[in-house]
């Protein structure tokens, strides 16, 4: 993946955030040999033998809380929202959104956890990668390597999850918006001269819910960054004109801003 250098977004190539989104064994290996950048290319043609595609329709539960832990996912193609259910029925908390090369389920792995202590559900169409619980703690103990990929996928989790809880207690939809923004151009934008291009994957009701507000006020604040000449719209085409000016309203620190490559 490309890296961020002296604040300024290293694009995608037209493919990038499209990795791995047809079957082939090779386009499999090429996004967990990303995933799992500590282990060779013989170690990787080792662990595609041991996994699973599965498809799954939007709106369709990937995994249930509370349910058996079977073992760990990679998204290869579409969005996957993770969540909690509230006590007694009290509604659910969306956490998390996962896009392509993001991975859940590492509690099963590394803790030893018996069972899902989140839901993951599909919010459009989704190709994921299933590694069975069995099969990879056997792939671990014989590819010790692979425990710092384990890790650094938990820490990453861990930075989010603390970042968003802060951002969402503290900072203006705004900035909430320029960092998802950002974030989404890392993994579906295209630079054409000194326009950024963004397909949305996702409609703005989506949009919304990643943002945790109502689809008005999603749209009052792209009304605003409008006004301000930082971007233009056109259904789910955003064009950012300005993302020096959208990083500086993101307020967004070099560590932050490389973890937020990976992540939405």
């Amino acid at each position: 993946m490309d890296r961020l250098a002296a604040g300024r977004v290293a694009l995608p190539s037209e493919n990038r955030g499209r990795m791995a989104t047809a079957g082939t064994e090779a386009d499999r290996s090429e996004l967990l040999g990303h995933v799992f950048a500590s282990l060779d290319s013989k170690a990787v043609s080792e662990l595609n033998g041991i996994c699973l595609e599965t498809s799954y329709e939007e709106g369709e539960l990937v995994a249930q809380e509370g349910s058996y832990a079977s073992g760990m996912h990679i998204v290869k193609s579409g969005l996957v929202k993770i969540g909690k259910h509230g006590e007694r029925g009290s509604g659910k908390r969306v956490l998390r959104f996962l896009s392509v090369g993001e991975l859940f389920g590492l509690e099963a792995i590394v803790l030893e956890h018996a069972t899902n202590i989140q839901y993951a559900k599909a919010i459009m169409p989704s190709s994921l990668i299933f590694i069975e619980r069995r099969n990879l703690v056997a792939f671990r103990d014989g590819h010790p390597e692979i425990c710092a990929d384990l890790c650094r996928w938990l820490a990453r989790d861990v930075v989010m999850l603390e970042y968003k809880l802060t951002r969402d207690a503290v900072e203006s939809l705004d900035r909430n918006l320029a960092l998802l923004l950002i974030a989404l151009a890392h993994k579906y934008g295209e630079k054409i001269e000194n326009v950024v291009t963004v397909q949305l994957p996702v409609s703005r009701q989506i949009l919304s819910d990643m943002l945790g507000v109502s689809v008005e006020s999603l749209m009052r604040s792209l009304r605003r960054f409008r006004d301000h000449k930082l971007l233009t719209t056109s259904g789910r085409v955003v064009s950012i004109h300005d993302f020096d000016s959208l990083m500086s309203r993101a307020r967004i620190t070099p560590f932050y801003l490389s973890i937020i490559e990976e992540t939405l």
